[in-house]
């Protein structure tokens, strides 16, 4: 598994090498120590990795200025041949402010307000262990939530809405794709059956809740996936 992710990583870099611009240069020990304690795949290869940081550390440089991620969090991405993103202009803006953001490789950024309160909800996809939706610390903003999940564009949003509807209030629902149709260019299809909702929940609260995470997933995934609720 190690081996394999060394490899990815290093046929990668090697293949963006002429493509990428200057950066601000890395610190390769520290970046070394960073994927040792994020990623399972660098811990196991231990001092191994250091002479590829090094080999390619101009590489990286300017990767990490390009994507605007966490230069670990691109690195583990690489390797393991994931899709990477963008970074929402709130969640580039917080990157060095907010532990809990570190290991995005996109997201989406949605805020509702409701009764005088505003609440930011973020949607977005991770190297990292699947979270949320959990209320995390930000600056300037009082009501933050995160969701973030791996996967391709279906696959992510399909664990993210089986993360969110049981913690906005939907006790049961069903979900569904509909494959897109390349000729039309249209997004896949996602159908979430509101079956049963909390009846202690308000419903216009539940409903708004949901419209927001809809908004930040759909702006996550860039137009790949579109999102409809079924009420019974």
């Amino acid at each position: 598994m190690a081996t394999t992710w060394l490899a990815t990583l290093r046929t990668t870099l090697a293949r963006l090498a002429d493509q990428v611009g200057e950066g601000v240069a890395v610190d390769v020990e520290t970046l070394a120590a960073q994927l040792e304690s994020e990623s399972p795949e660098a811990a196991e290869l231990g001092d191994a990795l250091s002479p590829t940081l090094e080999e390619f550390e101009d590489v990286i440089s300017g990767l990490t200025e390009a994507f605007g991620l966490a230069p670990s969090t691109l690195l583990i991405a690489l390797g393991r041949g994931a899709e990477i993103g963008e970074l929402d202009p709130v969640v580039a803006g917080a990157l060095g402010d907010v532990g809990e953001i570190r290991a995005l490789t996109s997201s989406g950024t949605v805020t509702i307000e409701k009764d005088g309160r505003s609440t930011t909800l973020i949607a977005a996809t991770t190297v990292g262990a699947p979270v949320g939706p959990v209320r995390i610390a930000w600056p300037g903003r009082e009501d933050v939530w995160l969701c973030a999940v791996a996967g391709t564009p279906v696959v992510a949003a399909r664990a993210a809405l089986e993360r969110i509807l049981p913690h906005v209030g939907v006790s049961r629902a069903h979900l569904r794709t509909a494959p897109a149709r390349p000729r039309e260019n249209a997004p896949t299809a996602l159908h979430a059956a509101l079956l049963s909702i909390d009846p202690t929940a308000d419903p216009d609260l539940v409903m708004a809740r949901l419209e927001g995470w809809r908004a930040a997933l759909e702006q996550l995934h860039r137009g790949a996936v579109a999102i409809h609720w079924e009420q019974s």
